[in-house]
């Protein structure tokens, strides 16, 4: 059942996503929410706290979507991680306007870095999963499915930040670097992953 919070939450995402976190005020989203500024932060009493929540929101989404692609593998490591940096990418166009605010100073002196730290263990736990699937059905030999996980989306994470890196410093989001960021993204897995998997023929 879905609680106020979670109302609160949705209807908060829809303008920190078009606007940014910084642009945005509890009053805007008071009002998107038809209560007053006062009900808004009896929930929330300041808006970082509303930050926190709804980047846990997104990032459950996304982990959930990712295990279902997980339960799909079928000795086809590439093939999956494709899937994955895909519907990574569909959700930084979505969000491409609070990627570029993750990246900002002022988040991370607000106790959002801490949220953002879980939110990175929690994918390196997703990657570590594959990738000790693949090893089990002996797709590839990893001599640290941990470092190897890390070591990964360490890269990945990387390149999306390098592509994006003028957008976080000029604040003028351009979700067209997706596209940019997901075809360099699936280039360096290719080039990582594909001498590396063991022929079944």
């Amino acid at each position: 059942m879905e609680t106020k919070k979670d109302q609160i939450v949705q209807v908060a995402l829809k303008r920190f996503a078009h606007y940014g976190f910084n642009k945005t005020t509890m009053s805007e989203i008071a009002v998107d929410l038809n209560i007053t500024k006062a009900n808004l932060y009896y929930y929330y009493p300041d808006k970082n706290s509303l930050i926190k929540d709804v980047l846990v929101f997104i990032s459950e989404d996304i982990i959930r979507n990712e295990y279902k692609l997980l339960d799909t593998y079928s000795e086809n490591l590439l093939t999956i991680l494709f899937q994955l940096l895909e519907l990574r990418a569909e959700y930084l166009k979505e969000y491409y306007v609070l990627h570029i605010s993750e990246n900002l100073e002022w988040i991370k002196g607000q106790g959002v870095g801490t949220v953002l730290e879980k939110m990175h263990n929690k994918d390196v736990l997703v990657m570590r999963d594959l990738f000790q699937r693949a090893v089990d059905a002996r797709e590839i030999v990893l001599d640290d499915v941990d470092e190897a996980a890390t070591s990964y989306l360490e890269v990945i994470k990387g390149l999306s930040l390098i592509r994006s890196v003028a957008d976080v410093l000029s604040g003028m989001p351009n979700a067209y670097n997706v596209d940019e960021i997901l075809a360099s993204q699936k280039r360096v897995t290719k080039f990582m992953f594909s001498n590396k998997l063991i022929s079944k023929n």
